[in-house]
């Protein structure tokens, strides 16, 4: 039977109810059926060009057709007066069977009463029903008659609206609907005040305009906190009326109508200091309503104040009513930057399609502002509405007008840019990121504030996760290692910390060529604090770089007796060098023991050779062969190295030179062929394009084994073994901190730039102090010599063969040699 009742009634608000209007652009919806006290019909609607919903109060002419009259007195009265605290009027119709009049989405007050209304929102209602009442009788000489719950209507926003428009007359009307009319209102009787119920509704007209409305406004607010009464004499006893509203509320129901004060009046003392409508909802809505004739240091003490109180107020009245006060404010530039809290605040409770209709627009519009205040108070409560924010409009729109604050000339915009990248960098694009951004960042890395450059390393540390592997080995490592040379200690640790976080994105060649040798520097800073940190960072990178080599081969090294890769027998027949050892000690080493009966003797670059060496013009005719790359051992080479003999031609220890004619003779014969250091780095420094040519540096040349004569002289002119005749690596006055890297520039620049190349030119000159070089510990066999020579040539390729590899690896390139 319900399903029935159901069907019947949405069949006649389809079909009866407009049928007769075509050009009634609304859809008449269900029926609200808790509106039943009144003469009109609450439905729902829509308006048929956009969806949007509405109210619709629908009279039957032909079933009230002895309420006509009040029917057609409120519809004129809906066309003709309008205030802020009415309802809303959009539209009308009058046929023969009907009368429509649409409003404003509304729901009847009696419903919300039986929900239990807050009572913020009860105060406040009063106080509109009030404040409309002083209106109609003061302003406009009218009354209203007809005060009551079932007249008041709820919208959206909580604010209370009145209707009832039936009763609603000006005296100076032919025939005011109130004096004829009035009591066909139902239970217009419970309602009515003393007097009229003594005599009749014509008696209004020889009082106050205000004394029938004042008793009904008093009916009004019994009805709000007790519920409905059913005689007038239970209006005597406040019941759960406010104490401090109680006094003023026995005056409106004073029996003399001369005597009652207007609901002006009643109004007046609520507003007093500490009156019953003295609260936090009433003062903010009456502020926010006069916002912008305000003083500006009045509106900055109500925001701060609103900021605090906004979590305290109704959820639907801070959306619907306080929410698009604050956007007209920020919009039209009378609110500032400080009216944007309350707001990221209010969105918070909003869905997604409410969201980007009263929030999301002006947001985006206000990031274009030149305003500093209203950017800076926009990059300071990012974090409150950008995740609500489409990904599309803040690459397109949001994005390049924040980016303008990387430049801006004030550092506040600047540090507070950086910070609010963390927040929108998951709603970034690639392309953005990987390009848009790292420029901007790049900058800030030379900012002449050290809080911003400090920030910013913070920041890329952050970030890194989103970088594409490419991005990360060329952008990383160079902006930290940069930063650990910042004068600010602060972003000295910054890096540092940057570089753990991010420690899983360097490979095993990154690590160890230009991570650790950075980090190594800072371990004697001059602050403790970035002492500490390195020592930390240094101590991670061990462990990660030792993870990395545990899947390397123990060797590189092809066995003895296994061919090589192209077909050919192996070159090496012994096992690398100890790992102790470094290539320049081997170079030192083996020139040492391989000229065991001679004596290094330093001589100047071009100085004619000794007298035995001219009176052997075989000999000094030959020419001497050189390694690939352009180091020769000749006697006139340019470190002046040469082996002293005595007269005899013997040497001094008693050997003679033939013992070693054969270890020299195979020397030179590879060296003739293969160039001494094999076929595997012809091109290993060769420019492929990718990086820009370095100048490249001039090695001084290096003494070649194979045109080294063994001479002989006497143990009398045998050098002084003391530190000051040793043989120094350089050449120069200043030794090199690095042996085999070159000499350490102190000021650090070739540990950071990336494009240091591992393979420095190993000069071998004599020493300011000496003029001869050690001799030979003692006697070495022919064959311990041809072996030792062979390993140090294999060795020696494949050291090459590995700094070539290395260099196809590198992503920032090395310097040509």
């Amino acid at each position: 039977m319900a399903y029935f009742t159901d069907f019947v009634k949405s069949t006649l608000s389809k079909v009866v109810l407009g049928k007769e209007i075509p050009s009634f652009p609304y859809n008449i919806g269900e029926r609200v059926d808790s509106f039943d006290s009144t003469i009109w019909a609450l439905h729902k609607g829509t308006k048929r060009e956009d969806s949007s919903a509405v109210s619709i109060l629908c009279f039957d002419c032909v079933r009230q057709r002895d309420k006509l009259p009040l029917a057609r007195n409120a519809f004129k009265k809906f066309r003709t007066i309008r205030h802020p605290d009415l309802i809303k009027f959009i539209d009308g119709v009058e046929t023969e069977s009907y009368i429509y009049i649409v409003t404003d989405v509304v729901t009847p007050l009696q419903d919300h009463l039986r929900n239990n209304l807050d009572p913020s929102l009860i105060r406040w209602g009063l106080y509109k029903v009030a404040n409309v009442l002083k209106f109609l009788t003061v302003d406009a000489s009218f009354i209203h008659g007809n005060i009551r719950t079932s007249s008041i209507f709820i919208t959206k926003s909580g604010e209370w609206k009145v209707g009832g428009f039936e009763a609603l007359s000006s005296l100076k009307e032919d025939q005011p609907a109130i004096l004829t009319f009035a009591g066909l209102i139902p239970e217009s009787n419970r309602y009515a005040p003393p007097e009229v119920r003594k005599k009749s509704w014509s008696v209004v007209k020889e009082y106050e305009l205000w004394s029938t409305d004042t008793w009904h406004y008093a009916c009004l607010i019994y009805e709000v906190y007790n519920g409905t009464f059913t005689s007038p004499e239970q209006l005597a006893t406040p019941g759960n009326i406010p104490p401090e509203m109680a006094p003023f509320y026995k005056n409106l129901l004073r029996p003399d109508p001369k005597t009652r004060p207007s609901v002006g009046d009643f109004l007046d003392k609520g507003l007093q200091a500490k009156g019953f409508f003295q609260n936090d909802l009433i003062q903010v809505v009456l502020f926010l309503e006069n916002f912008s004739v305000k003083e500006p240091l009045q509106r900055d003490t109500f925001l701060r104040k609103l900021d605090l109180q906004i979590e305290r107020f109704p959820k639907e009245f801070c959306k619907y009513k306080i929410l698009p006060e604050l956007v007209h404010a920020l919009e039209y530039g009378s609110g500032g930057a400080k009216v944007l809290p309350p707001i990221v605040k209010i969105g918070a409770g909003l869905d997604e399609q409410e969201y980007e209709a009263l929030i999301s627009n002006v947001l985006v519009k206000m990031f274009a502002s030149t305003d500093r205040t209203i950017r800076l108070s926009l990059l300071e409560n990012l974090g409150g509405f950008i995740e609500r924010i489409n990904k599309k409009v803040i690459n397109e729109k949001i994005f390049p007008s924040m980016a303008l604050g990387f430049t801006d000339t004030a550092p506040i915009i600047r540090e507070w840019t950086v910070k609010s990248v963390l927040l929108v960098i998951n709603k970034l694009s690639d392309r953005v990121i990987n390009y848009d951004l790292l420029r901007y960042l790049g900058k800030l890395q030379t900012d002449e504030e050290p809080g911003i450059r400090t920030n910013t390393v913070i920041c890329l540390g952050k970030i890194a996760k989103y970088l594409n592997d490419a991005t990360k080995g060329k952008i990383l490592v160079p902006a930290f290692t940069r930063s650990l040379r910042d004068p600010f200690a602060h972003a000295r640790v910054a890096s540092l910390m940057a570089l753990n976080a991010t420690s899983e994105s360097y490979d095993k060649s990154d690590i160890a060529t230009r991570i650790i040798p950075c980090i190594s520097l800072t371990l004697v800073d001059t602050e403790k604090i970035v002492r500490v940190q390195a020592m930390k960072s240094l101590e991670t990178f061990a462990k990660r770089i030792e993870k990395l080599i545990e899947s390397m081969p123990d060797s590189a090294i092809v066995e003895t007796g296994r061919d090589s890769p192209n077909g050919g027998p192996s070159r090496s027949a012994t096992p690398s060098a100890p790992s102790s050892e470094t290539w320049a000690g081997w170079a030192v080493s083996s020139i040492t023991k391989k000229l065991v009966t001679g004596e290094m003797q330093p001589q100047a670059v071009g100085s004619p050779l000794s007298s035995n060496n001219s009176n052997n013009p075989s000999r000094s005719n030959t020419p001497a062969p050189t390694t690939s790359n352009g180091m020769s051992l000749s006697g006139n080479s340019s470190n002046g190295l040469q082996i002293a003999a005595d007269s005899g031609g013997r040497p001094s220890d008693g050997y003679s030179v033939n013992r070693y004619s054969s270890a020299l003779a195979a020397v030179e014969a590879d060296e003739a062929v293969n160039g001494g250091w094999g076929n595997e780095d012809d091109d290993l420094f060769a420019d492929d394009g990718a990086f820009e040519p370095m100048e490249p540096a001039d090695p001084s040349p290096m003494p070649s084994f194979a045109t080294m004569k063994p001479t002989t002289t006497s143990m009398a002119n045998r050098p002084s073994t003391s530190a000051s005749s040793a043989m120094s690596l350089g050449g120069g006055a200043k030794p090199s901190g690095r042996l085999g890297f070159g000499t350490l520039d102190d000021s650090g620049a070739d540990a950071w730039n990336g494009d240091d190349d591992l393979f420095k030119s190993l000069n071998l000159g004599s020493s300011s102090t000496s003029s001869a070089a050690a001799p030979a510990a003692g006697f070495v066999r022919k064959e311990e010599k041809m072996a030792e020579l062979a390993r140090k040539r294999e060795e020696r390729r494949l050291r090459m063969a590995e700094a070539k590899e290395r260099k196809k690896e590198s992503t920032l390139g090395a310097k040509k040699i």
